[in-house]
């Protein structure tokens, strides 16, 4: 086990390595934040033009391009959901649902966006390199904290931006003594006994305390490293599920080792094979190493009980495989340094040539004037009293010769301009998304460059999303390490379902992703109702109205919530009144039908019943008429007029 003498001098070693490793480009990004804070000009500049009693000139063209990215970012700012991956199973799907309730929560009860944004504008673009930490304080509740280009270091070799790749972080900060002692609350009592540091040597961009520390601030330093141990693992060659061998002994065997380790040997399955294994497995632990000015404080694994570190890196433009640190990493102000400097050279120019007009040549014979000083004014009415012992012969042009400035070269004026326009368009902006440009053009037009402007800064974005999204992902494992099923149902008011806690859940079933930005996730689920009515306008009617608007934002919609509430209910009484009106007319309609239809039956049985009868009167008229053949012609005659007559009834009849 490393001592206390030899965890510091370890410490000191990697520090060296690391500063040297970030030097350079330390020392660009402390010239980016000049550059931004308007000090814009060297220190032999500045001395020259005080020895010459000149005033340099700032004008600031780098804030505005910063201001307008941040801005838009700011404006479009989404919030951090979990989503399902594949096909979840309804536990999961709900696991994703809980997670993102505890994650709104969090983000915007403790100020979570609004340290993204900071990060995204004083890392990716200001500065090029930011840390944002998640801890943890006394009452157990996720902060977040932001942590500037000076206060850390991290491994030189870096290759991963999301520090999978990183083994050690170094952080420094000037903190007070109580806030010292609320971070390590165990040493509490060791803290007292340590001597303030007067300056800190290590961290050269840090800055030292004002009046040698007079007011006691305290050099607070962690050393965050990645450590690999090598765990005996027991594996069962039937499912491949792996258990540690101490957690296997503890479960199966009281806790002894050396049974467990004859057991796995001797378990064997039905073809005599061996049914489990045992080999070292490598597992990844973070331990955290702390120093206050310079002594050892506290060591020991992550307080948070990750097995990852508790940053997200927020930075510029990232080429890890340049050999120079100052070229590596770069942030969004570096590209505008350049034309920045020109731009000051030549405005500082002009106002000189100018300043030449005021304050041009003058020669004066001040014995002959009653007031000498009033040579050296400037501007009009300006009366100069010769004294009486100016000859009278001596014109009075001859008191003060004054000679003219040239005038400022109008190329001069050209080059500003040019160096106006590449300044800007060096960033991929233009005048216009700026709102600087005087064309008269659509307002369609306008829009689309303006899009197309910011679509050249997508790298940027994309950057910020990537650590958002690296962010959501320790959190959900923070809450399921740190954060009981009191502590959830404290911030949503529902008790975890039981794969809330799944230890693999934000690597395989659920991921971050971006969302509507809303203060709850009552507005969230408002926004996706509205977005589902407009998306399927046919279906709408399956969500009432009195849904949406219970979760609207809307103040005081308890009201109208009760007008909508009694005019849905009107809709379904009339709705409900409609269909039973349809429903009789259905009915009777039926009934029209079967009468119909009934009637059309008798009248079928009816026309059969007469044709029946037609058919038997004449099978009876022939029968006598053949029984009277043989009587005379005139009642035969008769009997077939009869007949004749029959006939013509049946066909009436059959008419009918």
């Amino acid at each position: 086990m490393a001592t206390d003498s030899n965890l510091k001098s370890e410490y000191h070693d990697v520090h060296e390595v690391c500063k040297v490793g970030w030097d350079n480009f330390l020392a660009q990004a402390c010239l980016d934040l000049d550059y931004y804070h308007r000090a814009q000009h060297t220190a032999q500049e500045v001395e020259t033009a005080d020895e010459q009693d000149r005033i340099l000139h700032t004008i600031d063209k780098i804030n505005r391009q910063v201001n307008l990215i941040a801005g838009y970012e700011i404006r479009n700012r989404h919030i951090l959901k979990v989503g399902p991956l594949g096909q979840p199973d309804i536990n999961e799907d709900k696991a994703c649902e809980q997670h993102t309730g505890v994650l709104m929560s969090l983000m915007a009860l403790n100020g979570g966006y609004h340290e993204l944004s900071n990060g995204f504008k004083w890392g990716n673009l200001i500065q090029g390199s930011n840390l944002l930490e998640v801890w943890r304080d006394r009452e157990n509740n996720l902060r977040f904290s932001r942590l500037g280009w000076n206060q850390f270091l991290l491994d030189p070799s870096l290759g991963s931006g999301d520090l999978s790749d990183c083994d050690n972080i170094l952080t420094g900060q000037w903190i007070s003594a109580d806030k010292a002692k609320m971070l390590v609350p165990s040493r509490t009592s060791e803290v007292d006994k340590i001597n303030p540091l007067l300056t800190g040597d290590r961290w050269e961009f840090l800055g030292n305390p004002y009046l040698n520390n007079k007011a006691g601030k305290r050099l607070f330093e962690q050393w965050w490293r990645r450590v690999t141990e090598f765990v005996p693992t027991v594996i069962s060659r039937v499912s491949g599920q792996e258990i540690s061998l101490k957690e296997f002994a503890d479960k199966f065997y009281r806790g002894d080792e050396r049974y467990a380790r004859r057991q796995v040997d001797e378990t064997r399955l039905p073809d005599d094979s061996p049914a489990l294994s045992l080999y070292t497995k490598p597992v990844n632990q973070i331990k955290l190493t702390i120093f206050l000015d310079d002594e050892f404080l506290w060591d020991g694994v992550n307080p948070l009980k990750l097995a990852d570190y508790n940053f997200v890196w927020l930075k510029g433009d990232w080429c890890p495989e340049s050999p120079r640190s100052e070229l590596k990493l770069q942030s969004f102000v570096r590209r505008l340094r350049d034309p920045q400097r020109a731009f000051n050279r030549r405005i500082n120019q002009i106002y000189d040539i100018i300043e030449a007009h005021i304050q041009d040549l003058r020669v004066v014979r001040s014995k002959y004037l009653l007031n000498p000083e009033d040579a050296y004014k400037s501007g009009q009415g300006v009366v100069l009293q010769a004294n009486e012992d100016m000859p009278d012969e001596m014109p009075l042009r001859d008191l003060l010769a004054q000679e003219g400035a040239p005038d400022v070269p109008p190329g001069l004026f050209a080059a500003l301009e040019a160096t106006d326009k590449a300044e800007t368009e060096a960033t991929g902006l233009n005048q216009e998304i700026l709102g600087s440009d005087d064309k008269d053009i659509p307002g369609i037009v306008h829009s689309y460059r303006t899009g197309a402007a910011l679509t050249g800064q997508a790298g940027l974005f994309d950057s910020r999303w990537d650590s958002e999204r690296r962010l959501g992902q320790i959190l959900i494992q923070l809450v399921q390490l740190n954060y009981p099923e009191a502590k959830i149902y404290q911030l949503i008011n529902e008790m975890p379902v039981p794969g809330f806690y799944k230890r693999d859940l934000a690597k395989y079933d659920c991921m971050p992703m971006e969302g509507l930005l809303t203060d709850s996730q009552q507005q969230l689920f408002y926004m996706e109702l509205k977005a589902l009515r407009m998306q399927f306008p046919d279906e709408a009617g399956l969500i009432p109205l009195s849904e949406v608007v219970k979760y609207s934002p809307t103040p005081f919609k308890s009201a109208l919530l009760q007008i909508i509430q009694r005019g849905e209910q009107m809709r379904q009484q009339q709705m409900q009144q409609a269909q039973q009106a349809q429903k009789r007319q259905e009915a009777l309609q039926e009934a029209l039908t079967a009468s119909e239809t009934a009637q059309s039956e008798e009248r079928r049985a009816q026309a059969f019943e007469n044709q029946t009868s037609a058919a038997l009167d004449r099978v009876n008229t022939m029968a006598k008429i053949q029984e009277l053949q043989d009587k005379p012609m005139r009642e035969r005659a008769k009997l077939a007029l009869e007949a004749q007559k029959l006939e013509i009834m049946n066909r009436s009849k059959n008419s009918e």
